[in-house]
């Protein structure tokens, strides 16, 4: 029912969601529910978001503009997130491994962004995504203001609160100065730099028991609730499959099993 809601409340406005702090800077968007969840949308993305500069594990500048003529799945995140994002993390790993397997790396992209500029420096996003052994998809950041306008218009809020008494970082081995809560996204640009589909909630991975699913530090690392989330995560949820399954309904592309 909550995945039914999400997708009536977008086909209306995202003016009436009171998941998007920021809908004033995104535009109303009209659509229907796909197949396997989420939301089919058709939005042009301005050149102003196209062009803003972000920065891959590597330190390569690109923008969501020199990606134009691939499918873009991506979806938000940061690397000291203990509850959420390194289920997020397992899912776009996947993808990018799907589209690898299916021969499309020259024209699809799983892209992770972070929406934790301070911390989340090249450095730091290289370090997270060496710990998975794979550079199937892309890890990128930018600076407070990129990722602020960037993030705005794709509706995501953050919000920086206390991080958790005794959690300490996966890098640093310090207490970990703060969290940022903010708004889970998964989402699809199309060839033409139009969004093309969206969907909310808590990543759902598959076979969440194997042992080789998240890197050692990283399960180290996890929350009481992160463990949790791992194993049942709490509805709404997205999964790879609903990915495919959108990638199918809209570009007409096999992806994954």
């Amino acid at each position: 029912m909550k995945k039914l809601f999400i997708a009536l409340t977008f086909s209306i406005s995202l003016t009436l969601s009171p998941t998007f702090a920021s809908a004033a800077s995104t535009p109303p968007l009209t659509g229907h529910a796909a197949k396997a969840g989420g939301t089919v949308l058709d939005a042009p993305i301005p050149i102003s978001v196209l062009n803003i500069p972000l920065q891959d594990a590597s330190g390569k500048t690109f923008t969501l503009g020199s990606l134009k003529g691939k499918t873009v799945v991506f979806t938000d995140f940061l690397t000291s997130c203990p509850d959420i994002c390194p289920m997020t993390s397992v899912n776009m790993r996947q993808i990018g491994d799907a589209i690898a397997a299916a021969k499309l790396s020259s024209t699809f992209i799983s892209l992770e962004i972070s929406v934790d500029p301070k911390r989340d420096s090249v450095s730091r996003i290289n370090a997270y995504q060496k710990m998975f052994s794979d550079n199937s998809w892309t890890v990128a950041t930018s600076s407070a203001s990129n990722l602020s306008e960037l993030w705005k218009f794709f509706g995501v809020y953050t919000s920086i609160g206390s991080a958790a008494k005794g959690l300490i970082d996966w890098q640093t081995g310090k207490q970990s100065a703060y969290d940022v809560q903010h708004a889970d996204v998964v989402g699809i640009i199309g060839p033409d730099s139009h969004w093309r589909w969206l969907d909310l909630g808590n990543p759902e991975v598959k076979n969440p028991m194997s042992s080789n699913l998240l890197p050692s530090k990283l399960m180290t690392y996890l929350s009481p609730d992160g463990k949790v989330n791992l194993l049942k995560p709490q509805q709404p949820t997205w999964t790879t499959g609903a990915v495919y399954s959108a990638v199918n309904e809209i570009f007409g592309k096999k992806l994954g099993a």
